[in-house]
């Protein structure tokens, strides 16, 4: 299934209590033709989502997405790189699993040394 550009700009919107008027911004998306301009603007609610002004008071300042489409705020906008934000503990889980287990000799002893013996 295609999924358009705009369909893609509002996944990436962060949930907010200003995220609203899907229609209206659909419209001036279409409007102003900013379907060339997709990767880009995609690109910058990604990084805005990062920022501390997006992330300051669990997202209060975060504009409405019409606001956003209507200023054209990613226009002229310098985006920095965005960085995957890895899950330590989904990586110390994952690397967890590759240990091998400690030989039941060394865990009596350690668990002596500890007094839980």
């Amino acid at each position: 299934m295609f999924e358009s550009g705009f369909d893609k700009f509002w996944s990436a919107w962060p949930s907010s209590p200003r995220k609203g008027a899907r229609i209206s911004c659909k419209q001036k998306w279409v409007a102003k033709e900013f379907e060339s301009q997709t990767a880009q603007i995609v690109k910058h609610v990604l990084w805005m989502k990062t920022t501390d002004m997006w992330l300051k008071q669990n997202g209060a300042f975060i504009p409405a997405p019409l606001v956003y489409l209507n200023q054209q705020r990613w226009d002229g906008a310098e985006i920095p790189e965005v960085k995957e934000v890895v899950n330590v503990l989904k990586e110390m889980d994952i690397e967890s699993k590759k240990a091998i287990p400690m030989p039941a000799d060394i865990k009596a002893k350690l668990d002596a040394i500890r007094g839980r013996a």
